[in-house]
């Protein structure tokens, strides 16, 4: 079976139709008008590919094409439907599409699936409304629950998460959102890779080893403030300069040891008194610390804190404060074989990688088989109004995923 290049371009064409006004690209927040829009989009596409659409007590979008075993629990596929602020219209928005196409697939077959199979578009994942990330797949997984609908509120508006809701049209009944575990039996999210790698190495499908764990750091380096023009350099204790040594000292380890293996960025840096014309007394910066190997993420730990030690031998006063840490998310194993076992039947280059960005799927994993595959991103740009992924590589990620869906199928068959 082939995927419809034209269809998937009319459906992500029409979605970036559907925008509230922003400086550039496409921007629909979750419970806005124009997701609302949106979502009525989507599943009429749902439906006419055959599915049976639904909508939970917080705005998760649901297409089911049965199977012929009605006993069986069901396969998932799919991704968010909302987007950051004045960005790209291919961002979660791929998944669903291309999962709507491979439903599609399935029905003009004439060979149904025995597992029914469930196209989801999920809501709130980028959080960008409640500065709460991932929200619909919480919701579906039984991470959140009542208290959330009160206690998120707006960025802009401050308004809750209930009253949002009821303006969109929802009465904030949660009774069905959580799925239960039996529910379901494997996950299979497609996403583009929001990064260079397939696009340099020319692969057409990256398959997702795991979601990189992150540590958050605050680090604070204190020196002694003074004139600027009359301490010598040798008798300095310049915060700023200490700062500085400890996030090279730190790229260079992991430019050295862990390369594709892990990332480090200092995002912050505030200089303390921050004249011009006054040596820094104090420098307080943060560091995001990402790997898929937790084992590595721990190491790169131990290494802030060997840095503390030798900065503090010069004088200087180091406080470290984990901010946060999660570890990596590990993707299935037998996925992620039907998924390069579905490129070498459609004759489709691949390569294994992790993923550096959250996703749903991180969630899903927690409760279910779950496996990601990535499309290659042009020039590896995502959330920016450049983002693209071509109709090209969408119809071949489609193919991949309905192999994947039919080899998932016969493996879980009661």
């Amino acid at each position: 079976m082939e995927a419809n290049r034209e269809r998937l371009k009319e459906m992500i064409q029409t979605l970036f139709t559907i925008s509230e006004p922003c400086e550039a690209g496409v921007q629909r927040q979750s419970y806005s008008a124009a997701y609302r829009r949106g979502v009525d989009y989507i599943k009429m596409k749902m439906r006419e590919s055959g599915l049976v659409t639904r909508e939970d007590g917080v705005g998760n979008v649901f297409g089911r094409l049965e199977g012929t075993k009605a006993s069986l629990p069901a396969i998932m596929s799919g991704s968010h439907l909302d987007t950051v602020r004045c960005a790209g219209g291919f961002d979660g928005i791929a998944g669903v599409v291309c999962a709507i196409e491979a439903a599609r697939m399935i029905k003009d077959s004439g060979h149904p699936l025995k597992h029914p199979f469930t196209v989801v578009g999920t809501i709130g994942e980028e959080g960008t409304r409640f500065g709460q990330v991932l929200l619909g797949s919480q919701f579906m997984t039984g991470v959140f629950g009542e208290e959330q609908l009160d206690s998120f509120t707006g960025i802009r508006d401050g308004k809750t998460m209930r009253e949002a809701m009821k303006e969109y049209g929802l009465d904030g009944d949660l009774s069905g959102v959580c799925i239960p575990k039996e529910n379901v039996c494997a996950v299979l999210e497609l996403h583009g890779e929001q990064g260079p790698v397939l696009e340099e190495e020319k692969k057409d499908i990256g398959i997702v080893n795991a979601i990189v764990g992150i540590a958050w750091l605050e680090v604070t380096v204190t020196g002694e403030s003074n004139h600027s023009g009359t301490v010598p350099m040798d008798r300095r204790k310049d915060a700023g300069i200490g700062a500085y040594e400890m996030i090279l000292s730190l790229n260079r380890e992991l430019t050295g040891k862990y390369l594709r293996k892990a990332t480090m960025t200092a995002g912050q840096l505030i200089l303390s008194p921050g004249s011009p014309n006054c040596i820094p007394g104090k420098c307080t910066f943060t560091l995001d610390i990402r790997s898929g190997d937790e084992d590595i993420l721990k190491a790169i730990l131990e290494s802030v804190k060997r840095c503390k030690k030798e900065l503090e031998e010069t004088g200087l006063k180091v406080e470290l404060r984990t901010l946060s840490y999660r570890p990596p998310v590990l993707m299935a194993k037998n996925i992620q074989e039907k998924i390069e076992q579905s490129c070498r039947t459609q004759q489709l280059s691949w390569r294994y990688m992790d993923s550096g960005a959250g996703h749903d799927a991180m969630i899903f994993a927690k409760k279910w088989p779950t496996a990601m595959l990535f499309l290659p991103n042009r020039d590896g740009i995502s959330h920016n109004p450049a983002e693209y992924i071509d109709f090209d590589a969408m119809k071949k990620g489609t193919e991949v995923l309905y192999e994947t869906l039919r080899f998932l199928d016969e493996s879980n068959q009661a």
